[in-house]
């Protein structure tokens, strides 16, 4: 009984984000090629050092560490498509919806290019800001289709811990403009 209560409440809520639950499961994360990650940090492709990749069911490791903001449901799962973590412009609460990760350098001394892997569940403009730490620069940035966000976070010689990134969503709670966060990628610069 519990476990079929439970059932229901994740599927009325995926409904009230814009989720479809049979859709769900069809969903492909956008990837950058290789190419595409070299041309952002204007190097070679084999210019490139190793990644970390950071996810909802894996948020943590040695090397970084991710952090949800204002989601109210997050499905840690093995397989890729219940491997999201939901968000929604209708849900805000003390902060903006958003994520953050928080990272050593894969290299010192080195730019990083981070990348935030998305899902928008409908058609519609979804407004984000785009951090970068540790200097705190910002961009704010319209999409209108499923993407990978990305900014790069530029070396910072007298820091060897603390480097991140974050994106907030920023539309009206009114616009209820719910997405989905599947992974962060974070390359270096070899």
């Amino acid at each position: 009984m519990a476990g079929e209560m439970g059932r229901t409440m994740r599927i009325e809520t995926m409904e009230t984000l814009g989720v479809d639950a049979k859709k769900l499961e069809k969903i492909k994360v956008k990837e950058l090629t290789e190419i595409q990650r070299a041309r952002l940090l204007k190097v070679r492709p084999e210019l490139m050092s190793s990644s970390i990749e950071l996810k909802p069911s894996k948020p943590s490791t040695s090397k970084g560490f991710l952090s949800f903001y204002s989601s109210p449901m997050v499905l840690a799962d093995p397989l890729p498509s219940n491997d999201i973590a939901l968000f929604s412009s209708a849900f805000q609460g003390a902060v903006f919806p958003g994520v953050q990760v928080e990272f050593k350098p894969i290299k010192k001394n080195k730019m990083h290019l981070v990348e935030f892997h998305v899902t928008l569940n409908e058609a519609k403009t979804y407004k984000f800001r785009v951090f970068s730490y540790p200097l705190a620069t910002f961009q704010d940035i319209a999409i209108t289709t499923s993407q990978v966000i990305t900014t790069l976070v530029p070396p910072f010689e007298e820091l060897s811990s603390g480097f991140g990134a974050s994106i907030q969503q920023r539309n009206e709670p009114g616009d209820n403009a719910g997405w989905m966060f599947h992974k962060v990628r974070i390359t270096s610069v070899a």
